[in-house]
């Protein structure tokens, strides 16, 4: 039968490796076993890797090919994945995950691995980064102007990916969180003892904002503040892009606000009176005389502002008491001489 990978010994004549009528081995064979083989294949005769695979290594060559030829490349048994598991029976029931390694999915193992041997342990063909760099040339660069991943830098993919197949997307070895608190574990002790967390943070999605390999800004950051931030926040996003906006809000939400977690409501970075405090000087006249002379430190500033825009130059919030928003303030307050 015609097959797509034919040996080109049968196709010269079968007296190529058959003796016509009698041979001291089995099966009429000029030669026993791997000695035939490397008769014409002179690299396999003259190849001594430093770790071999053993039915290469024992002379075997049929445990994995087709003396005449087969429908699968390298006049292979079957599909690779089929004749490699029937060694390797365990792992073809580990690889049955969400997430599969492309080259394991489509039966390709030696896209990783060399078949017959080679330097490296595991049969593999590179080291390290080196063999993901194969397929994932662009991904592995370094950001040479901006941050890097210290695993990502050293070329330590496995500390968090698998290379065959896990339970978690993209690979990775464990819940998305407790993989990065492996090292992280700072963060997650902060988490612990916070009063309010960020909810990317508190759900266990660190990748919502940080890239997990490299990034052109600082802290492994996605997109700077505040685009970063509306891309979830999408109704302050409407607000900034319409309304008078409250500068820090412009430039960089951390100028009020903690990306992980906080001891203040809203991730704030202190106390709202003091917050507001730094930039505002409460101790000034014409502070005092706009707010009844009421001192700073009881007052909640957004019971009257919006903290990041309003259709208000004073940033006020949409919904105002008549008499306030008449400046009226003598109709119910006992107003100060000014």
């Amino acid at each position: 039968a015609k097959v797509a990978f034919p040996h080109a010994a049968v196709e010269a004549g079968c007296v190529s490796c058959h003796a016509p009528h009698a041979a001291k081995n089995a099966k009429l064979l000029n030669e026993a076993d791997a000695a035939l083989c490397v008769s014409c294949h002179e690299a396999e005769k003259t190849a001594k890797p430093k770790f071999a695979h053993p039915p290469f290594e024992g002379g075997d060559c049929v445990a994995c090919h087709n003396p005449h030829g087969s429908d699968a490349r390298g006049m292979l048994k079957n599909r690779e994945d089929k004749v490699c598991y029937a060694c390797h029976v365990d792992q073809e029931e580990e690889f049955k995950k969400a997430s599969v390694h492309l080259p394991v999915l489509t039966g390709t193992c030696d896209s990783c691995h060399n078949p017959h041997g080679g330097d490296q342990a595991k049969l593999l063909k590179a080291e390290g980064s080196a063999l993901c760099a194969s397929c994932h040339g662009e991904l592995v660069k370094e950001e040479a102007a901006g941050s890097n991943h210290p695993p990502f830098s050293s070329g330590d993919c496995l500390t968090c990916h698998v290379p065959h197949a896990s339970s978690g997307a993209k690979l990775i070895d464990q819940k998305q969180d407790a993989l990065c608190f492996s090292c992280h574990s700072d963060v997650e002790d902060a988490q612990k003892a916070a009063k309010v967390r960020h909810k990317p943070v508190a759900d266990g999605e660190c990748v919502k904002c940080h890239s997990p390999h490299k990034s052109k800004l600082p802290k492994l950051m996605l997109a700077p503040s505040p685009d970063l931030c509306v891309s979830c926040h999408t109704p302050i996003k409407e607000k900034l892009a319409t309304e008078q906006v409250h500068a820090p809000a412009a430039r960089d939400c951390e100028r009020c606000h903690q990306p992980h977690q906080s001891s203040e409501k809203s991730l704030l970075t202190s106390p709202q009176s003091k917050l507001c405090a730094e930039c505002h000087d409460t101790k000034a006249a014409p502070f005092a005389t706009a707010h009844l002379g009421i001192d700073p430190a009881v007052m909640n500033c957004v019971s009257c502002h919006s903290p990041h825009a309003s259709k208000d130059p004073k940033l006020f919030k949409e919904q105002v008491h008549a008499p306030f928003a008449g400046r009226s303030c003598e109709e119910c307050h006992v107003v100060p001489n000014k």
